[in-house]
């Protein structure tokens, strides 16, 4: 009897750690650039999808600040420019960024690039602007830590990794043998791919640039 509720517990830590154990083998392979260990761990087409969606939303808030700050109507007027290339190209370009930028390669550079800013050196913060978010994590890796995390079922989970640059939200999917990442919210991730959709949608600062090429 004993064996049995021995065993037991032993199965269900193991369930209880699994989705830890498969984020903690994630950002091991994002470390070493282990691009066959992501394509094994992650959905990547799912994930393209609920990066859209965030990024949709994130470009429609950019767009009204922008429009809340404009001071007069040249302003305006070239902001209509904006939003009319977008309309125009906006869906294509944010498949295109999307799709290049949510892949194995895309994602090591992103962290690259973060991980690069990071280690520059900053100014040393007063006791009372102290950041507090890791003051209750569970566990950190490099940098990361994970905060919170939660079974949705037997097969779903979530949780909340807090980075250098910002709390990013994960959702993971059990597919024997392991659990799997399909969804991701990150106002770093969504800002990276809205710049680059506004850049390549923005008519009028596209059509200065091909003068320039011109010359």
């Amino acid at each position: 009897m004993k064996i049995l509720v021995w065993f037991l517990l032993f199965i269900s830590l193991t369930l209880f750690l699994s989705p830890a154990f498969s984020l903690y083998k994630i950002g091991i392979a994002i470390k070493e650039k282990d691009k066959s260990t992501l394509n094994a761990y992650i959905l990547w087409s799912e994930l393209q999808d609920s990066v859209k969606k965030d990024v949709k939303g994130y470009v429609k808030k950019r767009a009204k600040q922008r429009k809340d700050e404009l001071d007069n109507p040249v302003e305006g007027i070239f902001e209509d420019l904006r939003r009319f290339g977008g309309k125009l190209f906006g869906d294509k370009a944010l498949e295109i960024a999307v799709e290049k930028i949510i892949t194995p390669e895309g994602i090591i550079k992103i962290v690259e690039i973060s991980e690069n800013k990071s280690k520059k050196p900053k100014k040393i913060s007063s006791s009372k602007n102290k950041d507090t978010r890791n003051d209750n994590k569970l566990f950190n890796l490099y940098g990361y830590s994970l905060k919170k995390f939660n079974f949705l079922s037997l097969t779903d989970f979530e949780a909340r990794i807090i980075t250098p640059d910002g709390d990013i939200y994960f959702k993971m999917r059990m597919i024997f043998p392991r659990w799997h990442l399909y969804q991701v919210k990150s106002e770093k991730i969504a800002e990276e791919i809205a710049k680059r959709i506004e850049d390549s949608t923005d008519l009028l600062k596209n059509f200065k640039k091909g003068l320039e090429n011109s010359k």
